[in-house]
């Protein structure tokens, strides 16, 4: 006797869905390391030039179209929930060690180690737990559209009010620790592994933007499995959830607001697929229900959000005293020293012969890495403004440092 082979119809194939997955995250890992280390080579133009914000999205285009790709992929994926949840979890691991070791216990952590745990496990584990919370929660197309809207409104009220508006005051590092694209600066990360050079964009996509678009598209794809009846147009949602996403990247490029992701990501799905809805009137009283619940949940998350956040040591943000010296500074993310992102023609930094791209590594002999806290540089400016001001830089092409004195009118 021979076994039968096995039918194809109960479940669909696993490898185009798998190649889907891993080409995606594979894409948006290499865009990343682009982002990061494209500067070593190539000129980058002036970060807040109009040439500046159009290479930035022709960065970022791509990058959200290839996780949003791998989102897909992983909808279709035919293993069960708890599977694609449990390998979700164990692919965001080493993201969690690498946070650990780095914010809390202060242990340097290999460059490569942290870029492929930021930037390939963890956006692919939170698509996985996406996609496993879409297929568990999500049983019928009013719920989707339901959810749909509660995100709209939960993201709003996070952004403005919540834990991300709560982290960005605190000046908080945990946020562009854990986005794709991002990574705050690693404690004590030796010197001859930095890479201090002008990015393509500082803007970071963060993992709630990624698992979203997972838990909406595993929905759509299960739809036909629990009633044929439900035919969902998975591509039609794919391109308007982009293309807001994408409008969204522009304002965010261009002003540096931070907008709600998860809002642009409701709205495509409900003008995509608002056709389908059909709520009888206990559906509606369930709405309404789910919606006074998700307030007292956003009031719980934003009372919890200012206690964890008041506990923590703040670091103030001002520019007010910038426009002085006529230079944009960044942080360099691995060793934690200042670079220059921009320069004010005219301005003593300019007339210095200080340039974008160069790296400070010290201020009147004060080693910009020891200068953790925005009101500690800002004192060190002040100070120079008695003494005057010499820089050492590290500039690309140059073999040695450069001490630049820069004297003010």
């Amino acid at each position: 006797m021979t076994a039968s082979p096995p039918s194809t119809d109960s479940a669909p194939p696993t490898s185009p869905a798998l190649l889907a997955l891993l080409g995606g995250a594979l894409a948006a890992f290499l865009l990343t390391l682009l982002n990061r280390y494209l500067g070593v080579w190539v000129p980058l133009p002036a970060a807040q030039s109009v040439a500046g914000h159009l290479a930035s999205l022709a960065y970022l285009f791509p990058l959200l179209l290839a996780l949003m790709g791998a989102a897909g992929g992983a909808a279709r994926l035919p293993q069960s929930p708890g599977f694609l949840g449990l390998v979700g979890l164990l692919l965001a691991v080493p993201m969690g060690m690498v946070y650990l070791l780095t914010e809390k216990f202060r242990v340097p952590v290999p460059l490569p180690l942290f870029l492929t745990a930021n930037n390939l496990f963890l956006p692919v584990g939170v698509i996985l737990m996406g996609v496993a919370l879409g297929r568990k929660i999500i049983k019928h197309p009013n719920t989707l559209l339901a959810l749909a809207g509660i995100v709209i409104f939960f993201d709003i009220v996070m952004v403005t009010m919540g834990t991300v508006a709560q982290a960005m005051q605190a000046n908080s590092k945990l946020i562009s620790l854990v986005s794709v694209g991002g990574g705050s600066p690693q404690p004590q990360m030796p010197l001859h592994l930095s890479k201090s050079i002008p990015l393509l964009s500082g803007v970071t996509i963060g993992p709630a933007d990624v698992l979203l678009p997972a838990l909406f598209f595993a929905a759509i794809v299960q739809f036909p499995r629990l009633k044929p009846e439900w035919q969902i147009p998975l591509k039609r949602t794919f391109w308007w959830v982009f293309g807001l996403l994408a409008l969204a990247l522009v304002v965010v490029e261009v002003t540096a607001l931070p907008i709600p992701a998860w809002v642009p990501m409701g709205m495509g799905l409900l003008i995509a697929n608002s056709r389908y809805a059909a709520f009888s009137k206990q559906e509606k009283r369930d709405l309404w229900i789910g919606a006074v619940f998700a307030i007292f949940c956003a009031a719980l998350i934003i009372a919890g959000a200012k206690r964890f956040f008041a506990s923590q040591p703040k670091e103030p943000v001002s520019n007010q005293r910038v426009p002085k010296w006529g230079w944009q500074v960044g942080v360099v993310r691995e060793t934690g020293e200042r670079f220059v992102t921009g320069v004010l023609d005219g301005m003593p930094i300019a007339k210095a012969g200080i340039k974008p791209g160069d790296v400070i590594e010290s201020i009147n002999s004060i080693n910009t890495s020891t200068l953790t806290r925005n009101e500690d540089w800002f004192k060190a400016l002040d100070d120079a403004e008695k003494m005057g001001l010499v820089v050492r830089l590290r500039r690309l092409g140059e073999k040695k440092p450069l001490d630049v004195k820069v004297t003010l009118p």
